[in-house]
């Protein structure tokens, strides 16, 4: 369903791809960050429970992926942690049933998945991966409803 967000802040650790292990997963990094005193702290502290969220920022060769938080307001940058600012932006979501072990799936599972179930919008996505100026892709977790969000950013939104 395409859909427009509003901007995002997300807070967490970046993992560069190589980091990936040989399932094709970030398990391993994912637990590493839910173990970071710093991390517990800010979903304390914000009340998040049980949100996460993984972002994934390609580049031209290779892709960067963050494990953390993404909420709807602006904060200051976190001792120990990394903030990365999404825009608001027309995307394309899907919303789905989930378990904890969503984000310990494969990547190159879950990815190709998520691309055809939105269809040409995901082939113009992958096409034009270097020139795009939103390279996103958002999964959001919601344990508490059981939820998953996933969210593909298509263009910066002209609104302010």
């Amino acid at each position: 369903m395409n859909n427009e967000i509003e901007a995002l802040t997300f807070i967490g650790k970046a993992f560069p791809d190589a980091m990936m292990d040989s399932n094709a997963s970030f398990g391993g990094c994912n637990q590493s960050v839910e173990e970071d005193e710093a991390f517990q702290k800010f979903v304390k502290d914000h009340d998040l429970g049980e949100n996460r969220a993984n972002l994934i920022v390609f580049g031209p060769e290779h892709f960067m992926y963050w494990y953390g938080v993404a909420i709807p307001e602006e904060v200051d940058q976190v001792p120990g942690l990394l903030k990365f600012s999404l825009p608001k932006a027309k995307v394309f979501q899907k919303e789905e049933s989930a378990s904890a072990v969503a984000f310990d799936l494969p990547l190159n599972f879950e990815l190709p998945k998520f691309m055809n179930e939105a269809g040409e919008l995901g082939d113009k996505f992958q096409t034009s991966m270097v020139e795009n100026l939103t390279p996103y892709i958002l999964r959001q977790l919601d344990l508490a409803n059981k939820k998953l969000t996933k969210t593909m950013y298509l263009e910066i939104s002209s609104e302010k």
